[in-house]
């Protein structure tokens, strides 16, 4: 009778610790959110306030890329995509302690514009916070999805006033391979006119998620994956 006795706290002991880690791995998952302004965890709602977030979407009909240097890049407009939204939490939202990534989404390019020259750089509350290009030896680009954080951030809740959201603005432009002013100084001449009038579209999206902050590994290639792109 003992040992049927023992064996039953045995079975039980192993039973609760296995629902215990269970319920951890719950808890400390992340939610991801590819839809930007909804987002159902098992611990409640999860939402952006649309009205501040705004239209993010791009593409190459907008504009037409040309070289310019890289510290002109928040002054040539009419060369650059520039999109600033800002990111604050919807008043539905019953989830304490939400986070989000910012990545470019539904990304579609021309495969010669994944390339050290196309850059680009994220900002928040006008400081640059993460920056890069589209070169695969910078971070492979995955079903179009391209994270641009390096850290997840914190959302801010529902305010009326939407200046106290944190504001973003996301830069894309293609760099000129020579960044003097005067050309003759250059010594690095590479060819860029095949970067020239390429199709490119995407969208900024903010991914909402319920867990514990994580620090982006990203994922460098040594080769070009054709499906990440569209040819010329």
């Amino acid at each position: 009778m003992k040992k049927i006795n023992m064996r039953v706290v045995i079975v039980c002991l192993v039973v609760t610790f296995m629902l215990g880690i269970v319920i951890y791995m719950v808890r400390s998952s992340t939610f991801a959110n590819y839809n930007p302004f909804a987002k159902e965890t098992l611990f409640g709602t999860l939402r952006l306030d649309e009205d501040a977030y705004g239209n993010t979407v791009f593409d190459a009909s907008s504009l037409k890329l040309k070289t310019i240097l890289d510290k002109d890049s928040e002054s040539s407009f009419g060369s650059v995509i520039y999109i600033p939204f800002y990111v604050g939490g919807s008043k539905d939202n019953d989830v304490d302690d939400a986070i989000y990534d910012i990545a470019l989404q539904d990304l579609n390019v021309d495969c010669n514009l994944l390339s050290p020259y196309v850059k680009w750089k994220l900002k928040k509350n006008g400081k640059v916070i993460s920056q890069g290009s589209l070169d695969y030896h910078f971070d492979t680009i995955k079903k179009g999805r391209l994270v641009l954080t390096n850290t997840q951030q914190d959302l801010i809740p529902y305010n009326e006033d939407k200046n106290k959201y944190d504001y973003f603005e996301f830069y894309l432009w293609l760099s000129d391979s020579c960044q003097e002013e005067d050309i003759s100084l250059c010594t690095d001449n590479v060819y860029q006119n095949n970067l020239l009038n390429k199709k490119f579209s995407g969208k900024i999206e903010v991914e909402l998620y319920g867990g514990e902050k994580k620090e982006l590994d990203r994922n460098p290639s040594d080769e070009l994956d054709i499906s990440t792109c569209i040819s010329s």
